[in-house]
């Protein structure tokens, strides 16, 4: 059956905090797509690997030292529910900045095919499902 949907989303976030944007792509479908955060300075939809790179890349080039924690993990049929925690610091102002929000991964055949960004547990357990 292959691994566990936790190990998966652990492996995406852990080549994030590699700043390995190849192995992160190899985990996610050809036409992943991610939402981010409304509140985020760069949100959207990225769709397919390649508005994915740019946007990871986007993100590398602005932040050093992007860091994002896992506090919770929890598997729900196809979905995957993280409450994480993200820091990084500014390159150019050398400001830290931190955020702690929640991911919902939905999973299919041994890849991510989509991910959205939510403010709250509350808002990303209302999105469970769909």
């Amino acid at each position: 059956m292959g691994q566990p949907r936790t190990e998966l989303v652990r492996e995406i976030i852990d080549a994030l905090n590699r700043a390995d944007v190849a192995a992160l792509l190899a985990c996610v479908d050809p036409d992943f797509e991610w939402r981010t955060l409304e509140s985020s300075p760069a949100a959207g939809v990225y769709r397919g690997h390649e508005e994915v790179r740019a946007y990871v890349e986007d993100w590398l080039a602005t932040f050093e030292g992007l860091r994002i924690e896992v506090d919770e993990m929890t598997e729900t049929g196809d979905q995957v529910l993280a409450v994480v925690h993200g820091r990084a610091r500014g390159r150019g102002s050398g400001i830290e900045v931190e955020n702690r929000y929640c991911q919902l991964w939905t999973l299919q055949d041994g890849a991510a095919v989509g991910m959205q960004e939510y403010e709250t547990r509350e808002q990303a357990l209302a999105g469970l499902g769909g």
